[in-house]
């Protein structure tokens, strides 16, 4: 409808031209003069051009009237704005099956094109097959990807300008808190000390990242692609749910080589050494204290393996002779805390006894970047012996931790105390 859209437009433009030429003569009570007359028989001649133009378009594209007449509903009133057309496209079933219909050479859904251009958006890629999903489907899918996945939807998440494939922003340098160290090196002086001292500043490191593709793929049989509803529902589905996992592990344990920089492969990672004697595999009171003692940050949560859950829920804090034993874990209205912390079973937590099978992180200190627009490209040939389609999603996303060290405290008496937005214990 696109086209449809500009034929209207200059048929309206053509249209308020004309008026104007007929109200100027009738507020002035005077006849057209010649050139008048010209400009008037011209603008009929262009408006008949147009309407012929639109016509043949509107048969050769088979557009339906249904859709022209969604439009009449959404046209602007006279001298009002432009009005958003309508989503072309009802549902990503929908349009999932005129990518499939276009692919096997069956027929070309104008749709596919003027989605695209509607929309702002990008070139599909002709060497890929490629096309973007169009935008409202678009913009569901991450936020449902967000929404359903507890560790994405707690990160910083920065959108990329379309005009831009990478991000950098500058950091503090600060690896330390102890004087000289603040800021990078920034100090303040009492008056009687500022005769002999320099002159300081702070420093300044830069956090840089560029785009990097994430895929999922997901198959549709013949029959699934009869149906419209159950294509997009299953669709939705499955591709947030993968999309959702694999950012998820990627914030656990990404290398940063192709994809997210994950939390255990930071330098800011503070490692808590397991307790003298420990048994294998186990979380003991003592492990708890000492990561939350290396806790920096105000948006922490606990994120632990679920095969952990029975141990947490037997830790408790001794007060002595005659009281009762405070738990550790506690189960809320909203969910189970840790000392006062939201406590989140998720599954890409590492095995019971592995680095990361419990992490303590203030997840607000973690950048992700993506650039909106999800692509999809689309294919007989993978699984032709098996009857199906196969659809392949890409997200141009990337992520990283905002703090690239951990951070000495200001007074320490152990060599070995740190402090960062994200703590685990050592392996057991």
């Amino acid at each position: 409808m696109l086209k449809v859209m500009e034929y209207r437009r200059q048929l309206k433009a053509l249209k308020d031209e004309g008026n104007g030429i007929l109200t100027k003569c009738e507020t002035e009570k005077r006849s057209r003069t010649p050139e008048e007359e010209t400009r008037f028989a011209a603008i009929n001649t262009e408006m008949d051009a147009v309407e012929a133009r639109m016509g043949d378009y509107i048969r050769v594209n088979k557009i339906p009237d249904s859709d022209l007449r969604s439009y009449e509903a959404h046209k602007p009133e006279a001298g009002g704005a432009e009005q958003p057309f309508p989503t072309p496209f009802r549902s990503i079933g929908e349009q999932l099956i005129a990518v499939r219909d276009h692919t096997l050479g069956r027929r070309t859904d104008p749709r596919l094109f003027e989605v695209r251009a509607a929309s702002g958006l990008n070139e599909s890629v002709p060497s890929e097959g490629g096309f973007l999903v169009q935008q409202d489907f678009s913009t569901t899918l991450l936020q449902q990807t967000y929404v359903a996945n507890q560790i994405p939807n707690r990160c910083r998440r920065i959108p990329i300008s379309a005009a831009s494939n990478s991000f950098a922003m500058n950091t503090v340098d600060e690896t330390s808190r102890a004087t000289g160290s603040r800021w990078g090196g920034v100090r303040v002086y009492r008056e009687a000390e500022a005769d002999s001292t320099n002159a300081s500043k702070p420093k300044f490191g830069k956090l840089e990242m560029k785009l990097e593709k994430m895929m999922g793929l997901c198959y549709a049989t013949d029959e699934l692609l009869a149906d419209a509803s159950a294509l997009g529902a299953v669709i939705t589905q499955a591709f947030t749910e993968e999309f959702g996992f694999k950012l998820s592990d990627e914030i656990i344990r990404g290398t940063g080589a192709g994809q997210c920089l994950g939390i255990l492969n930071s330098d800011a990672l503070v490692t808590i050494t397991k307790e003298t004697g420990q048994a294998a595999d186990t979380v003991v009171t003592e492990n708890i204290l000492k990561m939350w003692k290396s806790r920096k940050g105000r948006n922490l949560v606990w994120l632990y393996n679920q095969e952990l859950e029975d141990q947490l829920d037997t830790l408790t804090l001794s007060i002595g002779t005659g009281g009762v034993e405070k738990k550790l874990f506690v189960d809320t209205p909203n969910g189970p805390t840790i000392k006062g912390a939201p406590a989140l079973a998720v599954e890409v937590a590492s095995g019971p006894g592995d680095v990361g099978d419990i992490i303590l992180a203030d997840l607000q200190q973690y950048l992700l970047i993506d650039k909106g627009g999800i692509q999809t490209a689309e294919s007989m040939h993978v699984q032709f012996l098996t009857d199906q389609m196969t659809y392949r999603f890409i997200y141009r996303i990337n992520g990283m931790p905002m703090v690239k060290s951990k951070i000495t405290p200001y007074k320490r008496t152990s060599s070995d105390f740190y402090v960062s937005p994200f703590v685990t214990l050592g392996a057991r």
